[in-house]
């Protein structure tokens, strides 16, 4: 009989729920033993004994399918959780990669634009500094030309043309 109990629930599909066993009803042991007419005193005792290891041993068996399902979604999880992982440092390295490409071609932009100022900053600078040199130059002419024109005035005792316009009263 324990024989057949075993192979029973051994038996049974991937779902414990749905066991081809019959249920064991519960039975509560108690004091006093009745005794049958045809069983003897120590058969029900036994009887109990058996129903409830074979009660135990289908709760077991649950039990474990239970770990063994639940193990299988957690490593199931851990798994794609893995991948999700994996997928994002891939795709944040990427990202980060091209970010770096646009950081070198937006330096090297910046360098090229910066010399380029400076180019020009160097060209205002020598213009200007050929603007003074003529400038100074013209001065120098004109203060020469000034002492010249005054030196011949004095020769001459004369007064510059240009200067009686200024004084004259007309």
């Amino acid at each position: 009989m324990v024989a057949e109990e075993t192979s029973k629930v051994e038996a049974q599909p991937n779902c414990p729920a749905e066991a081809d066993t019959e249920p064991v009803p519960e039975q509560k042991p108690t004091d006093d033993v009745v005794v049958e007419n045809s069983e003897k005193p120590g058969s029900k005792h036994r009887d109990e004994v058996l129903a409830r290891v074979a009660t135990e041993k289908k709760d077991a068996l649950i039990k474990a399918w239970e770990e063994s399902e639940i193990s299988k979604i957690d490593n199931r999880a851990q798994k794609k959780l893995a991948a999700i992982r994996a997928w994002e440092n891939s795709k944040k390295a990427e990202l980060e990669a091209e970010l770096k490409k646009i950081k070198e071609k937006l330096e090297k932009k910046k360098a090229k634009y910066t010399e380029k100022m400076k180019n020009k900053i160097a060209l205002v600078h020598k213009t200007a500094e050929e603007k003074r040199a003529i400038t100074e130059a013209k001065r120098g002419e004109d203060v020469l030309k000034a002492e010249e024109l005054a030196a011949k005035c004095r020769a001459t005792g004369s007064s510059p043309k240009k200067l009686t316009r200024w004084f004259s009263s007309s």
